[in-house]
């Protein structure tokens, strides 16, 4: 993954005036899968308080090398769940404009368009957490729809994440700890 090198580190606790949601996207690749829907299953209430499983990653691979932080517009970033196609299931959809156009956002939306990905979307007024992973399905898909100036006149990339029909595809998310890499 390529990281957007422009965003400085930012406290969401801090409720910065610059930033309404920080996404953090993970590949799916890294993920362990098998572990995360046993989490997901087991979790009470809508609230998943274990980290996210990794696979053992090879030296000298490190999860934030996996990582990718995105910098947008507040008021860009609209996460939702539909409706799926079966009664019980919805469909979680994440949209956004990653703000500037320069050869480091245009290498993050080449490098990623495509990619099957897991979300944390974190809520900067008060810093509640969620997890769309969609583990029923493998994560969520990263497109770029349109690279240029978008509605409003920002220039920068509009992107989207989608994910497939599931049950929970998105639940509260509060870490007992910092995400730490899980062998599998």
């Amino acid at each position: 993954m390529v990281k957007n090198v422009k965003r400085k580190d930012v406290d969401a606790k801090s409720k910065s005036a610059k930033f309404s949601f920080i996404i953090t996207l993970i590949e799916a690749a890294i993920v362990d899968w098998a572990a995360l829907t046993a989490l997901w299953k087991a979790m009470t209430g809508a609230k998943l308080t274990s980290q996210v499983p990794y696979l053992e990653l090879t030296s000298p691979d490190t999860v934030e090398e996996h990582t990718l932080v995105l910098e947008c517009k507040p008021g860009t970033i609209v996460p939702v769940v539909n409706a799926g196609e079966a009664p019980t299931d919805g469909k979680a959809e994440i949209t956004g404009i990653v703000e500037g156009i320069d050869e480091h956002t245009l290498e993050m939306a080449y490098e990623n368009q495509g990619k099957e990905v897991i979300a944390i979307v974190e809520r900067c007024s008060d810093g509640a957490k969620f997890l769309f992973a969609n583990p029923c399905t493998g994560g969520m898909t990263f497109q770029y729809q349109s690279i240029g100036t978008q509605d409003g006149g920002i220039a920068g990339i509009n992107f989207t994440l989608s994910g497939a029909d599931c049950p929970k595809p998105m639940v509260v998310y509060a870490p007992a700890a910092a995400q730490t890499q899980t062998p599998a």
